[in-house]
């Protein structure tokens, strides 16, 4: 039988380290010491003993080559500059807060050593621990390595309840958990290329953003899981097409990075998958599982829905709305509009169907107008629901 090779005892040994540290930070200083020092003297002290136990074990560099490694910290500054752009971009289409840090000049001393002795200590031992074991690049470890600093970096407090709502859950997954863990694993990968500095780099600058910007964009959690995800991705994406190209142009050109390129786009249509069809965004794409608008809409086909104030709807309008005790929403046309009680109905028909809807829609039962048909790229998910069905 092959025996399963252990990772190296000093590897174990700063595993370990962290999560000490972790258990140390939100286990037993609340419980024994509070406030001002248990936060930035003493949790500061603890990552740098930690650093400085990582600077004293066997140093361990990086996979690019030499002339390699000194472009990195420029694509590490570049991929943050994108990061902070797209947040700001995104401000300005939510709005922006006051940043709650303080600006006095002890402030700011206080904030740059809680902040600065943080990231020492895991950008250290992130790149340690990475560079330890692999010879070659690899995928997996650098994966691995970024839900064990997702975990290291997330409070305890910030971590949903068990017995929480779906709610909570998803804005956790979306403003606390995703954003998070791809910072993080684009940080595993420079620190997989070029050490610990290109990750120290992006990070830093990222955190010095969230710290010292008097404003802030004030984003939701879909917005912020969507900027999380896309911005270190193309990275991603950047990092590994460059690197790859410096260090053997032959292969580069062969292979032409389409791994990589496949992955941000599933992730990012991922995203933006879960968030429309929540509703987060004014559009939603919805399947028709009915033959009621034929021939308009068919069965199978993909009606993009879009919030509208029903005050503009007009006669001939196709609209989606909820009906009483109805699990799913109806796609049917307006053919008349009526009042009632000083109140303006919506008398909607199926094109296919012989005569209008028994009920009239009132504004508050509308869903929004559809605005696009896509044909018949959402058959399959039909035909699975006729099988389970």
């Amino acid at each position: 039988m092959r025996r399963i090779k252990l990772p190296p005892r000093e590897w174990l040994m700063v595993f370990a380290a962290l999560i000490i540290v972790y258990l140390s930070i939100n286990v037993l200083l609340p419980n024994t010491a509070g406030g001002f020092v248990a936060t930035y003297v003493i949790r500061p002290a603890i990552w740098v003993l930690l650093a400085a136990f990582i600077l004293y074990l066997p140093k361990q560099r990086g996979l690019a080559k030499p002339r390699v490694g000194k472009i990195l910290i420029t694509i590490a500054l570049a991929i943050a500059l994108l990061q902070i752009y797209l947040s700001v971009i995104a401000g300005f289409l939510s709005e922006f807060g006051k940043n709650p840090n303080s600006f006095t000049a002890l402030g700011i001393v206080i904030n740059i050593v809680f902040v600065g002795t943080t990231l020492l200590g895991m950008e250290l031992s992130r790149a340690w621990l990475i560079n330890r074991l692999l010879k070659k690049p690899n995928v997996l470890l650098p994966l691995l390595i970024s839900l064990l600093f997702t975990f290291i970096s997330t409070p305890a407090s910030k971590l949903p309840k068990f017995n929480g709502t779906l709610e909570s859950f998803t804005k956790y997954w979306g403003s606390e958990f995703s954003p998070l863990f791809f910072e993080n694993l684009l940080a595993s990968f420079l620190a997989m290329w070029g050490g610990a500095w290109p990750a120290l780099v992006y990070r830093g600058l990222l955190e010095a953003f969230q710290w010292f910007s008097p404003l802030l964009p004030n984003l939701n959690w879909a917005m912020k899981a969507l900027v999380g995800v896309l911005a270190p991705m193309a990275g991603i994406v950047l990092l590994q097409q460059i690197v790859l190209y410096k260090q053997n142009p032959a292969k580069a050109k062969k292979e032409g990075g389409g791994e990589m390129t496949n992955w941000l786009v599933v992730s990012v249509a991922a995203v933006l998958v879960i968030w429309f069809s929540l509703g987060i965004f004014p559009i939603k794409p919805t399947i028709i599982i009915s033959g009621s608008m034929r021939p308009s809409i068919d069965v199978g086909d993909v009606a993009i829905v879009a919030k509208q104030n029903p005050e503009l709807l007009k006669e001939g309008d196709i609209i989606q709305f909820r009906t009483e005790g109805g699990a799913i929403p109806t796609v049917h046309r307006i053919i008349a509009l009526q009042s009632q009680n000083g109140k303006t109905l919506f008398v909607t028909k199926g094109d296919d169907n012989d005569a209008p809807d028994y009920d009239p829609v009132y504004y508050e039962q509308v869903v929004g107008k559809v605005v696009l048909i896509v044909p018949k790229i959402g058959w399959a998910s039909v035909y699975i629901k006729h099988l389970i069905g």
